[in-house]
């Protein structure tokens, strides 16, 4: 172990946090866009909290963080080759854990959950070409409700 350790959670052990670590730099490495997870001033409270948010997910992330510790050379073809299932819930574990970033929502431009009303809305909210050329291409459609005939 080169690097300091980051103490994210008393729930995760020191060799389950490097582990961590390790991922985090492979599936989150930052790009010109996105900064990279580890580099989240909030990265200790994001995966505090997704800790926190699911024990099962966070079971295997914590088995996934021990296989990446142990690893000699972490790549994408050796995360590969360990268990889909687990490797699966762990990758969940952790985009969830960079997403909930309010440093990584800001840089991608996520401006967060906005309330729009329907009453509110302008006309080319509510109605755009893509949503109106499967109706207006299928065509009209009458089904008659019991009791009428039509022509109401």
């Amino acid at each position: 172990m080169n690097e300091p350790l980051t103490v994210v959670n008393a729930a995760l052990t020191e060799i389950e946090q490097w582990g961590l670590q390790r991922l985090a730099d492979l599936w989150f490495p930052g790009t010109d866009t996105s900064p990279a997870m580890r580099a989240l001033p909030d990265y200790e409270s994001v995966v505090r909290t997704a800790l926190a948010a699911n024990d099962e997910v966070a079971a295997a992330l914590r088995e996934i963080a021990r296989t990446a510790a142990d690893a000699a050379d972490l790549t994408p073809e050796v995360v590969d080759s360990w268990p889909t299932e687990t490797v699966e819930a762990a990758y969940l574990f952790v985009m969830c854990a960079y997403y909930m970033s309010k440093t990584v929502r800001a840089a991608i431009g996520y401006p967060g959950q906005t309330r729009v009303p329907v009453a509110t809305a302008t006309p080319d909210q509510v109605f755009t070409d893509e949503l109106l050329a499967p109706v207006i291409a299928r065509g009209p459609i009458y089904v008659p409700t019991p009791g009428s005939t039509g022509d109401e």
